[in-house]
């Protein structure tokens, strides 16, 4: 039987032990680092939905803290991190990594919370099974957030062999609040979340991993395989009761929601979403979402996270300055199974223009045919398009832009990014993300008035 773990509850207990391992190796060897950012978001359109912040600045505050510290043979690693702003509707805290490991000639082992980062696309990853995505911003930067776990390895001459017990679930974070962006018309009520199995007898969620590497030719290939039988780290989004209102009460609003699971455990659903959106695109208009989101919220999103046994592969072949990648799961939840996959490369010009710096243009496809039961993706049939340039000057000066083009529909997701160090001990960072949608049923809807810029100063300690 595992825990379930909120991750607000995490952080104090993260703290806690973190305090007392700290306090028990004053004299064994120790390492920490941290980092305080402040910064400012502008977003020049006033939210979509009523209750959503107004066109203007927006300020917030980022930590981190990590290190290591040396117990007994092995050691204890941690990584905290968190994030305040102006609003409320970012904040969160992630235990990224508090840790113990140590070695055992060809074996090693870790227990702790830990981030198991699988992915090897450049956009965005389809293999990241065992860590939940921070919900709350995600046009910056798709953060994963630790998970508790045991892992085993055994370290061979083809590859390291790798096992995984998932001994506590952290859940995925939301927008939070009438002000958040990123939100759709309906909010999230993670306080009523769904489960395929029950959420205080869970069982212990299971993953296995091969990892290779080999010379083939003038190049070389990594190569990866996975499995994991489990609870899913993606929430469903299942439409549900989440407040009770005149003659809903709380039992009704229970049973409502209770039929509405009932229903997607059986993969049978009264209403076809493909058809509801369909006629959202017909009849619905900015003005139309803006009064219904300013509603009594009787109506909301539930997370819905389901019983999922998944296989992924990938692939990595470099040679020289050209790298080909892969990489594909499939996902099998009972009533549907489906296919999601990243397939492109990347092609490096060094030194151009007789200069020092490097330009990578970058190309990949985004496939994902999963129903309309299943976690909500916007990238289903989506070509990718990035560059990254780096100057290698002393600053450590880069630009990465990138746009998603779905197939589809039409619509594009721009982003950019611009990093560079002031002094040996800060940097800044801009960021910029802007959406243009073709209705109501373009993925994107939900964000086309949500373009920010924003700019982020740091200092290391």
């Amino acid at each position: 039987m595992t825990v379930s773990l909120p991750l607000r509850m995490a952080a104090p207990g993260a703290a806690a032990l973190l305090t007392f391992a700290a306090g028990s190796a004053l004299a064994q060897e120790a390492s920490f680092n941290a980092s305080l950012s402040a910064g400012l978001r502008y977003y020049p359109e006033d939210g979509l939905y009523a209750g959503q912040s107004s066109s203007g600045v927006e300020a917030f505050g980022e930590m981190t803290l990590g290190g290591e510290i040396a117990l007994g043979a092995g050691r204890l690693t941690f990584d905290l991190d968190g994030i305040l702003d102006s609003t409320g509707t970012l904040d969160r805290g992630n235990v990224a990594e508090l840790h113990y490991s140590q070695s055992f000639g060809d074996w090693s082992l870790l227990a702790g919370f830990h981030t198991e980062n699988w992915g090897v696309a450049e956009s965005r990853s389809v293999m990241n099974v065992m860590n939940p995505v921070d919900g709350t911003d995600p046009l910056v930067q798709d953060t994963l957030l630790g998970t508790p776990m045991v892992n085993l390895n055994y370290h061979s001459g083809i590859g390291t062999f790798s096992a995984y017990a998932l001994l506590g679930f952290i859940e995925p974070t939301f927008p939070k609040g009438d002000e958040g962006r990123f939100r759709s018309l309906l909010q999230w009520d993670p306080d009523r979340a769904y489960y395929d199995e029950d959420r205080d007898a869970r069982n212990v969620d299971l993953a296995l991993r091969y990892s290779g590497y080999f010379a083939l030719g003038n190049g070389s290939l990594d190569v990866q395989a996975t499995y994991f039988n489990g609870t899913s780290r993606e929430a469903l989004a299942m439409p549900g009761c989440i407040k009770p209102l005149g003659p809903v009460n709380e039992a009704m609003c229970d049973a409502i929601n209770d039929a509405i699971a009932d229903g997607i455990a059986q993969g049978d659903l009264p209403v076809d979403a493909d058809d509801f959106w369909d006629t959202m695109d017909e009849i619905m208009t900015d003005d139309l979402a803006s009064a219904l989101s300013g509603l009594p919220p009787v109506a909301g999103l539930i997370p819905y996270y389901r019983k999922v046994e998944q296989v992924g592969l990938s692939a990595v072949y470099a040679l020289n300055d050209l790298q080909l990648r892969a990489e594909a799961s499939w996902h099998d939840v009972g009533t549907e199974e489906y296919l999601s996959a990243v397939v492109g490369g990347d092609y490096t010009f060094n030194g151009l223009g007789g200069g020092d710096g490097d330009l990578t243009m970058v190309m990949e496809y985004l496939y994902d045919d999963r129903g309309a039961l299943q976690p909500a993706t916007v990238f289903e049939d989506d070509l990718f398009l990035g560059m990254n340039y780096r100057l290698n000057n002393a600053s450590d000066t880069e630009v990465k832009l990138g746009v998603f083009h779905d197939i589809s529909s039409e619509a594009r997701l721009y982003t950019l990014r611009l990093s560079s160090r002031l002094t040996d001990s800060s940097s800044f960072e801009v960021n910029a993300s802007h959406a243009t949608t073709t209705g109501w049923n373009d993925p994107l809807a939900f964000i086309k008035d949500d373009s920010f810029v924003e700019v982020k100063l740091t200092t290391y300690f």
